[in-house]
């Protein structure tokens, strides 16, 4: 009998401090990986909210650059991670829409990631180099029309943002324009203020302090509306293409697996970080509207997009790869 009771109160109390372990999340280091180089607008994003999460979580969070492939080499890092909430993924739409559309074989399901939460979403600029002399969005469609060769436009790689807002504008506007891709906004615009490419789609975070230094040129931002922060630079939509609405957004994923409960605290952390002021204010100065954080708004986000991506793709003639 005395045994008998010893092993159920040893397993009892075995559990009790499993519970208590398992409560304690997190309990070392987080790992968040940044699938663009270092710099760039998603890089800045990523340790802007890292630094306050870490806060709310009271434990170190390291961001960790690895960027190429349009995403894909920082996705499938982190969906092949130990499912245990201490490595998470900065997941834009490319990781979670796009890329499904622009590969035949994703080394990574997009719909497999636990769902942490919605963060930003915000538009782009088009950016052109002094060589050219553009000042408007007219500008760049009368001198891809003219031209022999054809006018070329950066991207932070396949399948990004920036290199849909491309292929969008040569539908809208009728021209040709040849896709030069690159790692992040840190390669492509040493390559657009060289004049190695004439436009560039990229984030206001990035691309404005270059055209303030005088070095690039803002023609057009990609939004239905002005931003507040830019008042002064025309929409699209405003040079003609009023269809013209494309934007970037931002979430957090975990790996396929995490446990529930760990996630949810992740929310928590992230919903705290993103009703904090001061993160609010750094996100609108890089023309990024915080979000919920919450995962129903991811969720419905990349079921809104689908189809309307799908759809772009289709009519680019985007081959998968």
């Amino acid at each position: 009998m005395f045994q008998r009771v010893s092993s159920f109160a040893i397993a009892l109390a075995l559990s009790a401090c499993a519970g208590l372990a398992h409560a304690a999340y997190p309990e070392q280091p987080i790992t968040i990986i940044s699938p663009f180089p270092a710099g760039g607008a998603t890089d800045v994003l990523t340790r802007i909210l890292a630094s306050r999460m870490s806060t709310a979580l009271d434990e170190k969070i390291i961001v960790e650059n690895k960027a190429g492939a349009g995403t894909t080499i920082g996705a499938s890092y982190v969906a092949r991670a130990e499912p245990d909430g201490y490595t998470l993924l900065m997941a834009t739409n490319s990781t979670l829409v796009t890329n499904r559309y622009l590969y035949k074989s994703l080394p990574y399901d997009p719909d497999a990631y636990a769902p942490i939460g919605m963060v930003g979403i915000g538009p782009m600029i088009l950016l052109s180099n002094n060589k050219n002399g553009f000042t408007k969005i007219s500008d760049v469609v009368s001198s891809a029309k003219k031209r022999a060769d054809p006018m070329t436009f950066a991207s932070f790689g396949p399948g990004t943002s920036s290199h849909l807002a491309g292929e969008l504008f040569k539908q809208e506007a009728g021209v040709d324009l040849l896709h030069v891709p690159f790692k992040g906004a840190t390669q492509a615009l040493p390559a657009l203020i060289n004049g190695d490419v004439d436009v560039f789609f990229d984030m206001v975070a990035t691309g404005m302090p270059q055209v303030t230094a005088g070095k690039l040129r803002v023609l057009g931002i990609t939004s239905k509306a002005r931003l507040p922060t830019l008042p002064d630079v025309p929409t699209l939509a405003e040079q003609g293409y009023p269809s013209f609405d494309l934007s970037a957004w931002f979430s957090f994923v975990a790996p396929p697996g995490t446990p529930s409960d760990t996630v949810a605290t992740l929310q928590r952390a992230l919903m705290t970080t993103l009703q904090d002021p001061a993160v609010r204010e750094k996100m609108l100065t890089m023309g990024i509207d915080p979000r919920t954080g919450t995962a129903n708004e991811l969720v419905q986000q990349i079921r809104n997009e689908q189809p309307v991506v799908k759809k772009l793709v289709r009519q680019a003639n985007l081959k998968p790869q």
